[in-house]
């Protein structure tokens, strides 16, 4: 892959306004996407960092510059939640300190939603540059836009959770390394460790970057690198290593270390219990064509078969096509580097994926674990398209309009499952599968994590009496105690209700339709009196969540 374009004072302008858009896109709707499981640890543990944030301007007038980081105080404001990566959740903390707790204008839902809508502005801005710089502007402009068009994209963009974050860091190092095999300024190779560090204090998802990439330079090293030398020294083994893998050494891993105090003490064994956590993480329970995927060993097609079955047609062509089109590259370059460029891009984009389908790796969480490479092929496969699009365009002047208006076309289409699904990206299937009802009779997985109660949320609201207790399945996948109580806090739910997690205690139950989740309803049944829900959320007959008031 080459440079082709510039970044001209245009390209600036459509970018500001491609990212503004997905901004207030993804924030002004925040409101009608649920709180998921999730996001109820993650907001928890950013009013614990806000918590920090005061103790630190506490501190500080006080002359105490020290104190905040004591292990007394990183232990009190980190314990919470410390088995993932503080970067995220240190900006939620610091948006719900500015916006919550000192200009009292957001509440602490919406001000982390805000890191998140940011976060997706980000994204959009990254794919625009990525495309007008290694293909051309109607490919910039497209693919952001087509990227945000994906349902299950634009629902996780509202999340204050970390899994678009991690998508923005994996796509752009690698996007920055191609800066790193086509420069030695030693300036683009620190920035790129620098940006690396935020990425690994983000999620572990980006360790596996620099092993992919040195792995891929040693390769070609020793079929073709070392032969500029004429012969293999130690020597020219060390001055050919890219100085990029240097700083992750010597910057990325201090000043990641550096952004989590709660790693500044007890190292070692901290250390050790972090990456326990993650080696053998939880799985939560996927049916997939009606096997119920609970525990390992998982089926290799998994994640290859739901990206299949949940894209939309036009960006899963543009997979397809950008795949292609990275192939293509890799075996025509030029040069061993142009090849290099080529394999790094074909890495970032499957490797998420086929490091899920290993049968070892636990499934949890939808696709939202594997779409970190969405933005390289997207990108790819728009700029691919296009260009064969052209050819059937005899005249070159119609040429680009023609493309324009095929992806217009395609844009368009997009808008009608777009809004049926937008509250519930996690739950849309595409023609492939026959739809929400195909996938409901192939017996696939239909959602996640309980935020689907929304859509009951103001039926509860009106029916319930004055502190009623709503069971909210918290045992169950469903939502847990601090989403509720930030879902009352932003007035999606009345602050008077209080939830709970033992159904014999409620007046009200929430049922989220899954299969592991059937045994369920007998016991609703049977401590309610009544089987018949009071409300049913539901797209194309497809049910996903009711809502059940005691009759006894």
């Amino acid at each position: 892959m080459n440079f082709k374009n510039k970044i001209t004072k245009l390209d600036v302008a459509i970018a500001s306004i491609v990212s503004l858009f997905v901004f207030l896109m993804i924030f002004c709707t925040r409101d009608a996407i649920g709180f998921v499981r999730d996001e109820g640890f993650y907001m928890k543990a950013a009013n614990e960092m806000a918590d920090w944030y005061e103790s630190i301007e506490r501190s500080f007038a006080e002359g105490e510059f020290a104190k905040p980081f004591s292990q007394n105080q990183t232990d009190r404001y980190f314990s919470f939640n410390h088995e993932h990566p503080p970067f995220m959740k240190e900006l939620f903390g610091l948006s719900n300190y500015i916006f919550h707790r000192k200009l009292k204008i957001l509440e602490t839902g919406s001000s982390a939603r805000l890191v998140a809508a940011f976060f997706a502005a980000l994204t959009a801005l990254m794919i625009y540059l990525f495309g007008q710089i290694f293909f051309d502007r109607i490919t910039a402009v497209t693919a952001p836009i087509l990227f945000f068009m994906m349902p299950h994209l634009f629902f996780h963009s509202h999340l204050a959770c970390f899994d678009v974050p991690i998508l923005f860091f994996w796509s752009t190092t690698f996007i920055l390394y191609l800066f790193c095999i086509k420069t030695s300024r030693l300036l683009v190779h620190i920035v790129t460790a620098i940006f690396f560090a935020l990425a690994m204090a983000t999620k572990h998802n980006v360790l596996f970057i620099p092993i992919i990439l040195f792995a891929s330079w040693l390769c070609f090293y020793f079929f073709s690198y070392r032969k500029e030398n004429g012969s293999f020294s130690i020597k020219h083994f060390f001055t050919s290593v890219p100085k990029v893998f240097y700083f992750m050494v010597l910057i990325s891993i201090p000043l990641y270390f550096l952004l989590w105090p709660w790693m500044w003490h007890d190292t070692v064994n901290r250390v050790g219990e972090y990456m326990a956590f993650h080696t053998q993480h939880v799985n939560y329970t996927n049916y997939y064509f009606g096997q119920e995927l609970a525990t390992g060993p998982f089926p290799f097609s998994f994640p290859w078969a739901m990206t299949l079955f949940t894209t939309p047609l036009p960006q899963l062509l543009c997979f397809f096509a950008g795949i292609i089109w990275f192939c293509r590259e890799f075996k025509n370059a030029a040069s061993t580097r142009d090849k290099e460029s080529s394999l790094a891009m074909i890495s970032g984009s499957l490797f998420p994926i086929f490091l899920i389908a290993l049968p070892s790796v636990p499934i949890f969480g939808g696709i939202k674990h594997w779409f970190t490479g969405y933005p390289l092929m997207l990108t790819a496969g728009v700029f691919f398209i296009g260009e064969n699009l052209k050819f059937l365009v005899k005249t070159d002047r119609y040429k680009e309009a023609f493309v324009a208006l095929v992806f217009f076309a395609a844009t368009i289409s997009l808008v009608q499952p777009n809004v049926k699904f937008a509250k519930r990206g996690p739950a849309f299937y595409n023609l492939l599968i026959g739809g929400a009802e195909g996938a409901a009779e192939l017996r696939m997985q239909r959602n996640f994590w309980g935020y689907d109660m929304i859509d009951l949320a103001e039926t509860l609201n009106k029916n319930a009496p004055l502190k009623s207790k709503v069971y909210i399945m918290g045992a169950y996948e469903g939502l847990n105690y601090n989403s509720f109580n930030f879902m009352k806090e932003e007035g999606l739910v009345r602050e008077d209700l209080i939830g709970v997690n033992n159904i014999h205690d409620a007046d009200f139950a929430f049922f989220f339709f899954e299969k592991q989740n059937e045994n369920l309803l007998n016991e609703i049944a049977y401590e309610f009196g009544t089987a018949a829900p009071i409300a049913i959320s539901s797209v194309d007959s497809v049910l996903y969540s009711a809502l059940f008031r005691r009759t006894k």
